[in-house]
């Protein structure tokens, strides 16, 4: 290399080191971002919406009544008790048999609501003229696991 090849790369400190334009967001960039924003907030609302409630057996709400006590549950039994023209049944514990609470059901009765199905009751737990109630307005019948 000789003299004039060094001197044209030494890079003069009387010039000042450029700086890079900024780059300026686009209208299609604004839009992908806002499109990827309300996708996002969308999949959490669902996510959030199909984890799955707690179930309680029967026997559960019967031993700890002051733990249910005038909160929204759902609980699962068998149904006895009922008939068709009556909006209150028993529902009675599936391991044993015996323990039960009584249910009054506010909303009209699925196909398929028969004495000795085995339901999910959702509705307030409460306590009415000395009994512990639970005052439904939802029914689902058959495995609460399959749904």
């Amino acid at each position: 290399m000789d003299e004039t090849e060094i001197q044209e790369k030494v890079i003069d400190p009387e010039i000042k080191a450029e700086t890079k334009p900024k780059k300026k967001v686009t209208e299609k960039q604004i839009k992908l971002g806002v499109f990827i924003v309300v996708v996002v907030v969308i999949v959490g609302i669902l996510l959030w919406g199909m984890v799955p409630e707690e179930i309680y057996e029967v026997h559960q709400v019967a031993d700890d009544t002051a733990k249910y006590l005038d909160k929204e549950i759902s609980i699962k039994g068998v149904v006895r008790d009922w008939n068709v023209s009556s909006d209150e049944f028993l529902l009675v514990d599936e391991g044993d048999n015996i323990t039960f609470i009584h249910a009054n059901h506010t909303t009209a009765f699925p196909d398929g609501f028969t004495n000795n199905a085995i339901v999910v009751l959702k509705g307030d737990f409460k306590e009415v003229d000395g009994e512990y109630v639970i005052e439904s307005y939802a029914i689902q019948i058959g495995c609460p696991s399959k749904y």
